[in-house]
């Protein structure tokens, strides 16, 4: 029996560009049935660092099927987008969807995983948390709340003095750590 790699995958990711995706783009992933994300859109992306010139606005897309299917197959789903023709086929999609907002990468321009879209059912958090995350996830939000930090500086000095096993955790979630400080002062305005 051969070793052929017919190029079958459950999870497959793509690009989609806002000038170029149809107007009913969000409704045409809601019909095909599949789960998927959406990042926010990706419209601070540096292309040319020397030059600061932003890449082309776009959002990255991972289709999720239910079963394997062929690259064929898949490609046809995102052909209708009117994105590149290249997509990836993952093996997993953990890491596509921390990377929906630049969620290990903070050298990037950092996007809210609030704005990511889920479709038909996706979970962002359930794919780009783990459980060990999620547990450090709710101790953050503990510290947050009972020591009210007004910055991320001040959540990384509390950390480093009182919660030194939240501290690695602290620096590679920036964006979460930053929603979770906002949310609460906003929660706190409002009452």
């Amino acid at each position: 029996m051969g070793t052929k790699n017919y190029g079958k995958g459950r999870y497959w990711a793509g690009l989609i560009y806002q000038d170029s995706c149809p107007m009913d783009w969000e409704e045409r992933m809601r019909f095909s049935g599949l789960q998927i994300l959406v990042s926010p859109l990706h419209d601070s992306d540096i292309a040319d660092p020397k030059t600061g010139e932003l890449k082309k606005p776009h959002r990255h897309v991972i289709a999720m099927w239910s079963n394997t299917t062929t690259k064929a197959n898949a490609e046809k789903f995102f052909a209708q987008f009117n994105g590149p023709k290249v997509i990836l086929r993952l093996e997993s999609p953990r890491g596509m969807a921390r990377y929906l907002v630049h969620l290990d990468d903070p050298q990037k321009a950092q996007y809210s995983p609030r704005d990511v879209i889920e479709i038909n059912g996706a979970d962002w958090r359930k794919l780009a948390l783990t459980n060990g995350s999620k547990d450090e996830a709710m101790s953050i939000v503990r510290v947050v709340e009972d020591e009210g930090p007004d910055g991320y500086f001040t959540l990384l000095k509390i950390c480093q003095e009182k919660h030194k096993e939240l501290l690695d955790f602290a620096t590679r979630q920036v964006v979460f750590c930053r929603e979770v400080i906002w949310s609460y002062w906003h929660k706190l305005r409002r009452e």
